[in-house]
């Protein structure tokens, strides 16, 4: 694909169609549900138009993710941790909810990607490893930065996406509070009530 192609105004008005007959359908149905099939059928496009855009479901659904992430990495980009945890879990709570209830079903829709190799992943990546103090982790070999950057990304995102399947049910500042003290401090020092 040429980059004279993709500043074609037929091709970003087709991968406009595409993206916004996904989160049409990602409104009606769990990504998992979702085929290239019934997208292409209903976006009234070809399927080998599809693929001039996106290899597969789940690159477009990378895409969105990363569009979505790369939102949030401009808001974050003067947070460093860990003295900013709180405010990063803060923004990225926020930010998810401030938007419609697709930028929550795109947020939480799982592709089949290997671990850590999501076009999100990637964009996390950056925004947790650039985030992360170098001073706090002078000591740290870059093999266990990366299992800390993990760690982070993994955390909050999985707790995030249960906040959602348990519907919201935690008030906002206590799902914050929650998460920033369990990427703190684990679950040893953790008092649950009875």
């Amino acid at each position: 694909m040429t980059r004279e192609t993709q500043n074609d105004l037929r091709y970003i008005k087709t991968e406009n169609l595409i993206q916004h007959t996904f989160c049409d359908m990602l409104r009606e149905m769990d990504y998992s549900q979702i085929t290239i099939k019934e997208l292409t059928d209903r976006a009234m496009i070809n399927r080998k138009t599809f693929y001039l855009h996106y290899t597969s479901l789940d690159e477009l659904l990378g895409r969105l993710q990363t569009d979505i992430y790369a939102q949030v990495l401009e808001l974050t980009s003067d947070v460093r941790l860990p003295r900013d945890l709180e405010k990063l879990v803060r923004e990225f709570f926020l930010f998810c909810t401030d938007r419609d209830d697709i930028t929550e079903k795109i947020i939480c829709s799982q592709g089949n990607f290997s671990v850590g190799q999501s076009p999100a992943d990637h964009v996390l990546k950056s925004m947790f490893h650039y985030s992360v103090s170098k001073d706090s982790l002078s000591a740290q070999v870059p093999l266990e930065c990366n299992i800390i950057d993990a760690y982070l990304r993994g955390s909050i995102i999985s707790i995030y996406s249960q906040w959602i399947a348990d519907e919201r049910n935690l008030p906002l500042e206590r799902i914050i509070e929650l998460t920033t003290w369990l990427v703190s401090q684990g679950i040893r020092k953790l008092k649950l009530s009875e």
